[in-house]
């Protein structure tokens, strides 16, 4: 894992290029973590609004409203290097993998802080590498340095099936990530990497964004110091949604069968899914349960009636299969065993009908009663909307 002498004397040029007279000059040292830099792009804060747009994460309807603030944050913002990087991290059982990710770094001045930003998608279409413009970025463009990962099952690990909810092998992903982004920011920028971060996730990332605020107090030889933590709609109890889904009956974001797939793998359960599935799903969930296709058509498939395409009657209390994968849903529930140091701003909305309030609910209540300083925004909104309003006042609070 050591650096070439060419790798080595292209780092140092780039280096002196990107350095000013009065910055720090650390010199390269042999890569430890970080694999390679895949590719280098310049993005603008105008571009990376525009990507939004073109990819329809956004509408021009959906910003109307922020325009002025958009006006502002653009003018305050700085552009920006994305590196595509690949970077030696594990999957969930502890195997070695090779994974990739983008490091985000401004062009000019000296970097306020750092934003770990956990990625939502869970999809191989639209992973941060393949998609250098996203919301993440955008919110962080007045000076920070920005990392992202792909996590695994996507970009470098494209071959291998998401690990839903498996909490701690995200955060060692992303853990390891920002290690990987502090050998970068040394060889190519000759600087050290600022000791405090801002962890930031909506939605699956944000049980994951808890989950790396937690491994970080419990691994201080890292000298990881978070600042603040920022989740919006995470599921940090998932037991929790599958209740939720099977007194309902209904979902309108299919991705049990999604977890149900990645958990017998990974755990090694050995179900028949013929068994636990049915309908069209039973015959295509190797196509279709893999993140290999988006969302939106998997919900145009399958519909929100959880009874078309899940056997009820596998989800019974006298279904010995059934209790094992209850037992690793439950046992991937983010334990509650620490006290984080930091400020913690928790969003939900009451009517999300992707997660059950309950489970913000549950994690405002612990965070009250150790007496951490703690925001709850319970809001009415859907499920989405309530994750645009807490992006809209991060970067209130990043750009200020």
């Amino acid at each position: 894992m050591k650096l070439n002498v060419l790798s080595l004397f292209a780092v140092m040029l780039l280096a002196a290029a990107c350095q000013s007279d009065d910055e720090e000059r650390l010199e390269p040292q042999p890569y430890q973590v970080l694999v390679g830099i895949q590719s280098t792009t310049t993005i603008t804060f105008d571009e990376c609004l525009q990507g939004l747009i073109d990819q329809g994460r956004i509408s021009e309807e959906d910003i109307a409203p922020h325009r002025s603030r958009l006006k502002t944050a653009a003018m305050r913002s700085r552009n920006y290097d994305a590196h595509v990087i690949t970077y030696h991290t594990t999957e969930p059982n502890g195997k070695p993998v090779v994974a990739s990710g983008v490091v985000y770094y401004p062009k000019t001045g000296k970097p306020h802080g750092v934003i770990e930003a956990i990625s939502f998608n869970k999809n191989k279409f639209q992973c941060p590498s393949k998609e250098l413009a996203n919301i993440s970025l955008m919110q962080g463009m007045a000076g920070y340095i920005i990392i992202v990962s792909d996590m695994i099952g996507s970009g470098a690990t494209d071959n291998m099936p998401f690990p839903y909810f498996y909490h701690d092998n995200a955060a060692r992903v992303n853990a390891d990530l920002r290690q990987a982004a502090t050998e970068l920011v040394r060889n190519v920028y000759g600087r050290s990497m600022p000791s405090w971060t801002l962890i930031s996730g909506y939605s699956m990332g944000a049980s994951e964004a808890w989950a790396l605020a937690r491994y970080y107090h419990l691994h201080p030889e890292l000298n990881v110091k978070v600042s603040q933590v920022w989740m919006s709609g995470g599921a940090y109890r998932p037991i929790a949604v599958l209740d939720l889904q099977l007194k309902t009956g209904h979902t309108d974001y299919v991705f049990i069968p999604n977890a149900i797939y990645s958990i017998n793998h990974y755990d090694s359960l050995g179900l028949d899914l013929h068994e636990v599935f049915r309908g069209e799903l039973s015959q295509h969930y190797e196509e279709w349960c893999t993140g290999r296709m988006r969302q939106e058509e998997l919900r145009e498939r399958l519909g929100t009636d959880i009874g078309r395409y899940l056997n009820l009657d596998f989800f019974t209390p006298d279904n010995e299969d059934y209790l094992k994968l209850r037992a690793s849903i439950e046992r991937l529930t983010i334990p509650n065993d620490w006290k984080p140091t930091c400020d913690v701003h928790l969003y939900h909305s009451a009517n999300d009908t992707y997660v059950p309030i309950v489970c913000a609910n549950e994690l405002a209540a612990y965070l009250q009663s150790t007496g951490v300083r703690v925001d709850y925004v319970v809001t009415d909104s859907s499920h989405l909307d309530n994750g645009l309003k807490m992006a809209i006042d991060l970067a209130e609070f990043l750009y200020k």
